[in-house]
């Protein structure tokens, strides 16, 4: 351990040797153990550093605060809920529609129990049915 590594420990870390790395901790230690007039010195200034934050203190929200966040989130959720029900509703009725008129074509092609114009009796119906003409040969 170094005296400018020792410093660079207790300006970052503070004077409490448990807020110090784990891996350094004991040699800074051994070191401020054998220095100790050059210890002393870093340890005060970082420990009326420490004091001074120490002192510091955050107040919890008051009730006007958490009330407007409360009264506002919501309002937003419900309006996200709705949008996303509304895209959802409207992708599930295009593919009932697709399928109902799928279905509508197939039932009327099977009631009426005729094959399309073109059609010759017992060929089997095919997207390649129909006359050479309409190949475009």
């Amino acid at each position: 351990m170094t005296p400018e590594r020792f410093q660079t420990l207790v300006e970052t870390y503070g004077a409490d040797p448990r807020h110090w790395p784990d891996d350094e901790r004991a040699g800074a230690q051994r070191w401020a153990a054998e220095h100790r007039a050059a210890a002393d010195g870093m340890l005060a200034a970082a420990a009326s550093l420490d004091d001074w934050l120490a002192e510091d203190r955050v107040a919890p929200p008051d009730g006007a605060l958490m009330r407007r966040i409360v009264a506002g989130a919501p309002r937003r959720m419900l309006i996200e809920r709705a949008q996303l029900w509304w895209s959802s509703a409207i992708f599930a009725g295009a593919g009932v529609a697709g399928a109902l008129a799928g279905a509508l074509i197939v039932s009327l092609f099977l009631v009426s129990n005729e094959p399309p114009a073109g059609h010759y009796a017992g060929e089997p119906l095919t997207s390649f049915s129909g006359s050479v003409q309409q190949w475009g040969g």
